[in-house]
């Protein structure tokens, strides 16, 4: 049995004060990578470097130089020393000075990867394919575990709660990710969909590199289905944005794209029926005049000879065609506006569950819940039946509650 005993704080301050007594720990060139590289608002910058078999964590305060050349897959030089981060034990090289060795692995296989599906035409904006502004049912490839998902399936509920949506769980992250994605745009490909998204939220270089896979590029280029690349934060930028149809800038935009706004809707409808209004009566009118001038040239002819009688019966035949195709034209364009006016009708929206919630003093509909406050009496409806509701508290998110 040995014969040491330690606390925890009493090893820390031991191995601590081990590395400030070695020499070489106290002042050499840490040569590797960047990557997850972040910056708070203190001015510090955190971030790893790694080769193929390691990582070290550093930090580099924001008294130190350098910083522009933290950007992950950039190969550096990092001089500084070794030390030790006490309260959580964790071993850290704080850097100093950061000079800049040339782009990183990772960022010359992007390099090399891109420069090669260019040349083959993958990116040609040619070949890319118009979104549809309305579709009806629409594909996502992401995980069904994480916050991404959940996060477009809000913004969709509350823009367009009529789209149908079909998730197919994918990994997004790790060694199978690419597998996984082009499992899944190539089984979404044999469904009815409209268009498909693929959607992950930001990380680092290497967690996005599934992203940047050649298969999952000539996946995305063979698909029959317009595909939207919604990958990472607006300032990440993979291969399948490349060849993608669409580039979104975070996977909530896309959901932005693929739900059309109820309120815009409404108001296209309102305007096509004016429109249809206008047309209609157009119609009548231009059906009046032609009446009215066949008439005349009926009754202005002379009636002499059989040629005669057969010229009015030409004349009255032009003037059944013109009815009969008159009366055609505004059945097709009334049944068309049915077909619209249907796709959209309120009643099935109430049918499937939803309310119209509305302040009772102003009679506003509520579509979010910012300016609402405890006591505010509110009006809950749905097709047939109208109730009152007074607020009593508010979750707010993050588990703090407005009482």
């Amino acid at each position: 049995m040995p014969d040491i005993t330690f606390t925890p704080s009493e090893l820390i301050k031991y191995i601590y004060k081990k590395i400030n007594q070695d020499n070489y720990l106290n002042s050499f060139h840490l040569i590797g990578e960047v990557s997850n590289h972040s910056s708070p608002p203190s001015g510090h910058h955190y971030f790893v470097i790694k080769d193929d078999e390691a990582l070290i964590k550093c930090v580099l305060f924001n008294r130190g130089s350098g910083k522009e050349n933290l950007k992950d897959g950039n190969q550096i030089i990092a001089e500084g020393k070794m030390s030790v981060y006490q309260p959580r034990g964790e071993i850290q090289f704080i850097a100093e000075n950061i000079h800049s060795q040339g782009e990183g692995t990772l960022q010359q296989r992007f390099e090399e990867l891109k420069s090669s599906l260019e040349a083959q035409g993958l990116f040609d904006e040619s070949r890319k394919r118009e979104i549809p502004k309305m579709p009806k049912r629409v594909g996502i490839v992401t995980s069904k575990t994480g916050s991404v998902i959940q996060d477009m399936i809000n913004v969709i509920r509350r823009r367009y709660p009529n789209l149908k949506l079909i998730i197919a769980d994918t990994r997004v992250q790790g060694d199978e990710a690419a597998n996984s994605i082009t499992e899944s745009i190539s089984s979404l490909n044999k469904l009815d969909i409209d268009v498909i998204v693929l959607a992950r939220g930001g990380g680092s270089i290497e967690d996005l590199w599934p992203f940047n896979e050649e298969k999952v590029a000539r996946e995305i280029f063979k698909s029959k289905i317009p595909i939207i690349s919604a990958i990472g934060h607006e300032t990440d930028f993979t291969i399948s944005d490349l060849v993608a149809d669409l580039r979104a800038p975070t996977p909530s935009a896309a959901a932005e794209i693929i739900s059309p706004d109820v309120d815009y809707l409404n108001e296209l409808i309102s305007l096509k029926t004016s429109e249809l209004n206008i047309s209609f009566n157009t119609i009548l009118e231009n059906i009046k005049n032609r009446f009215y001038l066949s008439m005349d040239r009926i009754i202005n002819y002379k009636v002499e000879t059989s040629i005669n009688n057969y010229k009015i019966n030409s004349l009255s035949n032009e003037l059944i065609n013109v009815f009969d195709n008159s009366i055609k034209e505004v059945k097709y364009k009334l049944e068309n506006l049915e077909i619209s006016l249907n796709h959209l009708d309120i009643n099935k929206i109430f049918s499937k569950g939803f309310f119209l919630t509305q302040l009772k003093s102003d009679k506003s509909i509520i579509k979010n819940f910012k300016n609402i406050k405890k006591g505010d009496q509110l009006l809950v409806s749905n097709l047939n039946e109208t109730l009152e509701a007074e607020v009593i508290k508010i979750n707010n998110k993050g588990g703090h509650d407005d009482k």
